[in-house]
């Protein structure tokens, strides 16, 4: 529980906004809190975005940050997703705001929290802007339909309500029906069942260039959760011309690949790792390509996916695979961390015949329990949850327009909201950022410690000592990932005797590198040593922080 963390910033940190804050909102709000927390946290910019707008980089952490172990915390990298930068920001603000209490505080002592709030703020500007419309590609202007203008045929607010829903337009060739469920949503008719289309769907606009194709050619140019290394979909629009060409996720890479103290990324997204971890498949590991966890990370996957469950309680997960070149892939695949990743939010599975809510993370026992099970639409869904939840503003009621492509056909303007269903209510993320909170913190608390125990010292003849010692992994995390070892650019595991004037080490290695030490394992190292006076005894690497114990050498 985190009653004992009600103190006065505590209390301000949990007040969130009435709703999601542009570029210019989350920049005071960041400085505004690294002025309440100055001794602690920190602010920078590590880059800017297409349209000028600064990548921040916020550290929380007691002492220097690039010498103790770290986690980072990325958010907004995929545009439309904008409850994982506000659960970013409230984790930041609630992780400062116990930080007098003694178990955190040992926390900031020892670890480094690295916050990048909003990788894609370009993008996500979109929710401020009008016409407001979801948008996962940066600030580029790209050529999407490859005709030679970029940007030619743009979303149009047809029903001139400030946002971009869609339209639907009766026509004998259509392929969509009302849901028997809720005639507001539109699926796809069965003809198995007996079913005959009624409406065409497109995007809200106007075919501007002519070619058949409506608002493909937009403003918002390259998709960030596309363009990054692993797995990357050449020639898929909105990915790039080439992995890593934006100067958003530069930013990020460059930062990451110079800070060989991150021993996990922390993703806020729409991929979910967490809930449920994924398996072992050892036909994904034997390619040239590997394509899947290798098996001590994915035994590492599973148990801190049940800590996630444990610490947050979250239920329900929907599935929410993996997108090609996304970052919370190429975090593990090609940085070589542990990469774990959830929306930190999805909707709650309700009732479908009463309409209520059933909150699966309370443990409340079902209203109209054998009543009725949740649609399998999750757009129905969304709609059943929101009118619950008094959400006015979810939907938008099919408005008959004048559509200048369809003369003298009935055409409607309509639809869920754009951002609706990935960002409830600003107001109901702040209880799941308690729990991400109470999951980030156990999560530092397991990575590897290390210790130099049962030091020995045997005096020899000729002037030689004998050193031998154990060195352990105290933690209940590996000290890296099996698939460092194959990314090389991880650092290994250390132990080096550091000798002064007069010292050297005649039999054994002086430097011990080493592969991963799994939680618990310990190791022998002996050296003989030539010399007299003090030594250095030295473990670890920039991921688990480094242990040094004194040597007398006689």
């Amino acid at each position: 529980m985190l009653v004992s963390w009600l103190t006065a910033d505590a209390i301000l940190a949990q007040t969130p906004t009435t709703s999601y804050i542009n570029h210019a909102q989350l920049t005071t709000r960041l400085r505004a809190l690294t002025g309440r927390h100055g001794g602690l946290s920190s602010l920078q910019s590590v880059g800017k975005s297409r349209s000028g707008k600064d990548i921040w980089l916020l550290t929380i952490g007691r002492g220097p940050a690039a010498g103790k172990p770290a986690v980072a915390v990325v958010a907004g990298v995929d545009g439309t997703h904008l409850a994982g930068t506000e659960l970013a920001v409230q984790t930041a603000e609630k992780l400062l705001a116990a930080a007098n209490q003694d178990s955190v505080a040992r926390l900031l002592d020892s670890k480094t929290f690295y916050f990048f709030p909003s990788i894609n703020p370009d993008a996500q500007e979109q929710f401020s802007a009008r016409p407001r419309y979801e948008r996962s590609g940066n600030g580029a202007d790209t050529d999407d339909d490859r005709d030679g203008r970029n940007n030619e045929d743009p979303f149009e607010d047809l029903n001139r309500d400030g946002l971009i829903t869609q339209v639907r337009v009766e026509d004998p060739t259509g392929t969509f029906i009302p849901s028997k469920e809720d005639p507001r949503v539109l699926v796809k008719a069965d003809p198995a069942k007996g079913e005959t289309g009624r409406y065409i769907v497109i995007t809200e606009g106007i075919d501007n260039d002519k070619d058949g194709s409506f608002n493909e050619d937009g403003a918002g140019g390259i998709a960030l959760d596309k363009n990054f290394t692993f797995d990357y979909p050449f020639f898929t629009p909105g990915s790039g011309e080439m992995p890593v060409s934006e100067p958003e996720n530069r930013a990020l890479l460059d930062f990451l690949y110079k800070a060989p103290n991150v021993y996990a990324v922390l993703t806020f997204g729409p991929y979910n790792n967490l809930s449920e971890a994924p398996k072992f498949d050892r036909a994904k590991t034997t390619k040239r390509i590997i394509t899947g966890l290798l098996e001590k990370d994915a035994t590492v996957g599973d148990q801190v996916s049940k800590l996630y469950n444990g610490q947050t309680g979250l239920k329900d997960a929907p599935a929410m695979p993996a997108t090609r070149g996304n970052f919370a892939q190429t975090a593990y695949y090609h940085y070589g961390r542990f990469s774990f990743s959830t929306p930190g939010w999805w909707l709650p599975k309700t009732d479908n015949t009463a309409g209520t809510p059933r909150d699966t993370t309370r443990r409340e026992p079902a209203r109209n329990a054998g009543a009725g099970t949740p649609s399998t639409n999750e757009e129905v869904r969304y709609l059943k949850w929101a009118a619950a939840n008094n959400i006015s503003d979810a939907f938008v009621n099919w408005t008959p327009i004048e559509h200048p492509d369809f003369p003298g056909r009935k055409a409607e303007v309509g639809g869920i909201a754009p951002f609706a269903k990935l960002n409830p209510p600003v107001t109901l993320l702040n209880e799941s950022a308690d729990k991400h909170v109470r999951f980030l913190t156990a999560l530092a608390r397991q990575m590897p410690v290390i210790d130099i125990v049962n030091v020995r010292t045997e005096s020899l003849s000729g002037g030689l000592t004998r050193v031998t010692a154990q060195v352990i992994n105290r933690g209940l995390m590996p000290t890296g990932t099996e698939i460092g070892d194959r990314v090389r650019f991880v650092p290994k595991m250390k132990v080096e005797l550091k000798t002064g004037n007069g010292q050297s080490v005649v039999s054994g290695r002086r430097m011990v590198l080493r592969g991963p030490m799994a939680a618990g394992e310990s190791m022998e190292v002996s050296f003989l040593v030539n010399g007299t006076g003090r030594a250095i005894l030295e473990a670890g690497n920039a991921m688990t922080g480094t242990k040094t114990v004194d040597v007398t050498l006689r």
